[in-house]
């Protein structure tokens, strides 16, 4: 029999466990105690007082080819085979990761269940934490047995364990019954009557406060060792025979409100919340001062992506999301707390965009070619004891490389098992770089745009000199896209616009920048919002917010008529409406140039268009100038965006929050020469050629022609490929021989 004993804490668990084995072995049973306890005195009764070696240090302290089972199983009084898991110090790590181990570590080395008559594994506590429930939800134990007292909080743990076990049924009752062990001389246990007859649970037992207890513990020893022959010796082995013969019930947990009906005789009511929907309160209210980070997060917290406003299932993980932007800034170090696999994940995804501009582009991206990002390398055993020591390592590792800045990201392990790193940041004096800490904690912080405005707002933001006095002849670029491919050609054709008015670019808020550009960030009068999606309104309302900094209106703009109304605002808030007049000339005779030797080959050409951009003025312009006909705008949902905004209202009709299920429907009934798509799904009819749209288009007066080069050569080409047409005479070939009907 497989015995898991719970209770409250405090209620004398590990006495009753150690007295319940000891009359067991005394019975002639072969018996193994298993503590499942940080404090390690589960069987030390049996030991004659003795604490044996835990299995969470010998884990830690012993190297795997020299472990063996004889240096973690005791062996007791009559034979007892006594173990300790183990757990942290108090305040760090996680014990019930610990008890997961402990468990492991046993049957690795060859701790054969089957070889006794009795298991009795002590639980700490309740069994709310998963890791404490290991004995019920891995099967190791078969039979549960509730300690509890007379009094109202022991029973009201009785029976939220209660609750646990018919969590983790799994088909069979496991409960075999309550054992009341007295905190009064004579208290009464009515209340404990009362409540086993209403959730089903039978009392096996009362034992009674009594001065033999305190005398047995004394000389380190059970009842059956030290005092036999007494009454409560007798109640004990009494005990141990209910055990083995009671059948497991299947009990009936009370609502918190009819415990307290029935215990207490009253009624409780749920406390009501004042004021605005409680989820979107606790999303959107700032921390309040003396929260863990708060000082940090203060002007982040209340900065949510899409996904977590409109409770969307999570896109990526905000630690991701978070070093993907940290290691854009140069002269920093980016230090992740966590497995290695995590770092790892976060530097693969990292390398393979950037090889693919290398590869496709030719564009070599330093930044993400090789980040520079140390992983603490949290393991097995720093989940159980606490990642500190990990972490100060690694914190180490980045001092040594002596950059201007330190970033310090948390994983998912390092959140739940609450590594405090704040506390191991060390006091910031001249010869230590500035250190900020980014909230991610994995994905409990959120998605990847969580991690990217974190990273924005806490990391960037956090280095922003206030004192920095402004320079007339440059901006700053904000919320640029670090996962698309033609993010450099775009910069470098903004930059190149920029210079028609004699600017130049300060600081790119927040990609391949340095320390210094983000301190001097304040130097530009004015920042430029490369997008103006969710992201891009964000770092707007958090730099108008904090630094009192001005925006244009204007986001990167992708055709003639955005990069002139572009130009101009930037021209005439520099008061340089001359220069900006001088390259409206030249941009303008490219443009129809490219348009004229075009429109031949486009003009009267249906078009359709589905895409989860929202701004989709340069196709309709590009598609207009050439005299396109669009026949369909539809516009699906998007995780970054969800602002439908156009200059041509009075010349379509949009179908925003379009169903993507009527797309071949549509085309079907359209008949358009081409589809536009951010994707080419299956399935829909060989009637028209399809494209992919851009998340990210080509910026500039001719960056809508570019892709209309494309639909050019796309539309010259045949709707099928001659493979495909061979394949269908073959199928209709065969279709004839076989006398069949196709």
């Amino acid at each position: 029999m497989r015995i898991a004993v719970y209770g409250k804490g405090g209620i004398g668990k590990s006495t009753l466990s150690a007295n319940l084995a000891a009359a067991l072995a005394q019975d002639d049973k072969r018996v193994l105690q298993i503590g499942c306890d940080p404090k390690q005195d589960s069987t030390r009764l049996l030991l004659g007082g003795t604490h044996p070696r835990p299995v969470l240090e010998y884990l830690r302290e012993t190297r795997r080819e020299e472990q063996q089972l004889a240096d973690i199983l005791h062996r007791g009084w009559k034979g007892v085979h006594c173990v300790e898991a183990g757990g942290p110090e108090p305040g760090v790590g996680c014990a019930g990761r610990g008890i997961l181990s402990a468990f492991a570590i046993l049957e690795n080395l060859g701790c054969a269940w089957s070889d006794y008559d009795a298991i009795i594994y002590d639980v700490l506590g309740d069994v709310v934490c998963g890791g404490f429930s290991v004995p019920l939800r891995k099967g190791y134990a078969q039979t549960v047995l509730v300690a509890t007292s007379e009094e109202f909080m022991s029973l009201y743990a009785a029976n939220n364990i209660l609750r646990g076990v018919c969590n983790m049924e799994q088909g069979e009752p496991r409960a075999v019954g309550l054992v009341v062990n007295r905190r009064e001389r004579e208290g009464d246990i009515e209340d404990v009557r009362r409540f086993a007859q209403a959730v089903g649970a039978p009392i096996l037992a009362v034992i009674p406060r009594s001065r033999a207890f305190h005398d047995a513990e004394s000389r380190a020893q059970t009842l059956a060792e030290a005092l036999p022959g007494s009454p409560e010796a007798e109640i004990i082995r009494n005990l141990a025979k209910a055990v083995f013969q009671a059948k497991p019930c299947l009990p009936r947990p009370l609502e918190d409100s009819a415990l307290e009906k029935l215990l207490l005789g009253r009624n409780s009511k749920p406390a009501a919340f004042s004021g605005t929907d409680k989820a979107s309160h606790n999303l959107l209210t700032p921390l309040a001062p003396g929260h863990a980070s708060s000082q940090n997060r203060q002007g982040a917290s209340r900065f949510l992506s899409k996904s977590l406003l409109a409770r969307e299932p999570l896109h990526g993980c905000a630690f991701t999301g978070a070093v993907n932007t940290l290691t854009q800034i140069r002269s920093a170090v980016t230090l992740a707390h966590g497995p290695k696999s995590c770092s790892h994940i976060a530097a693969s995804t990292m390398l393979s965009s950037g090889m693919t501009s290398l590869r496709s582009r030719g564009v070599r991206l330093p930044e993400q070619l090789n980040p520079v990002l140390i992983g603490t390398e949290m393991s097995d055993d720093a989940m159980i004891h606490g990642g500190m020591d990990a972490f100060r390592a690694g914190l180490g590792k980045a001092l040594a490389m002596e950059p201007e800045a330190i970033f310090v990201t948390t994983t998912c392990p390092a959140g739940v098992i609450g590594d405090d790193v704040d506390q191991a940041l060390p006091a910031k004096d001249a010869s230590t770089p500035q250190i900020l800490r980014v909230t991610t904690d994995g994905d409990i912080e959120g998605d990847y745009l969580q991690g990217v405005i974190n990273a924005c707002l806490e990391g960037a933001g956090g280095l922003i000199d206030p004192k920095i006095q402004p320079d007339e002849n440059c901006v700053n670029i904000v919320a640029e896209k670090n996962i698309a491919l033609n993010a450099e050609s775009n910069f470098r054709e903004m930059e190149r616009l920029l210079s028609m008015l004699g600017l130049r670019v300060n600081c790119r808020f927040v990609r391949q920048c340095s320390v210094r550009q983000l301190r001097e960030l304040l130097r530009a009068p004015v920042q430029l919002p490369a997008y103006l999606d969710h992201l891009g309104r964000v770092l707007q309302d958090f730099l108008t917010g904090k630094f009192g900094c001005t925006f244009t209106q204007n986001p990167f703009p992708s055709g003639f008529h955005e990069t002139e109304r572009w130009l101009r605002e930037i021209a005439d808030f520099f008061g340089r409406g001359s220069l900006a007049d001088q390259a409206f000339d030249a941009l303008r005779g490219e443009y129809l140039q490219a348009i004229d030797d075009l429109r031949p080959h486009l003009a009267g050409k249906r078009l359709m268009l589905v895409t989860y951009i929202h701004d989709v003025d340069w196709i309709l312009e590009t598609a207009f100038d050439l005299d396109m006909e669009v026949v369909k705008v539809g516009i699906l949902n998007y995780t970054q965006d969800n602002r439908y905004r156009t200059r041509y209202k009075d010349r379509l009709t949009v179908d925003v929050g379009y169903d993507p299920q009527r797309r071949a429907e549509d085309i079907m009934k359209l008949k358009p020469d081409l589809f536009l798509g951010n994707y080419q799904p299956s399935g829909l009819p060989e009637t028209a050629h399809y494209d992919t749209v851009p998340l990210c288009p080509n910026t500039g007066h001719l960056g809508g022609l570019a892709l209309a080069q494309r639909w050019r050569r796309l539309i010259n080409a045949p709707l099928q490929e001659g493979w495909r047409k061979d394949e269908t005479r073959l199928m209709r070939a065969e279709g004839v021989n076989q006398g069949g009907a196709l």
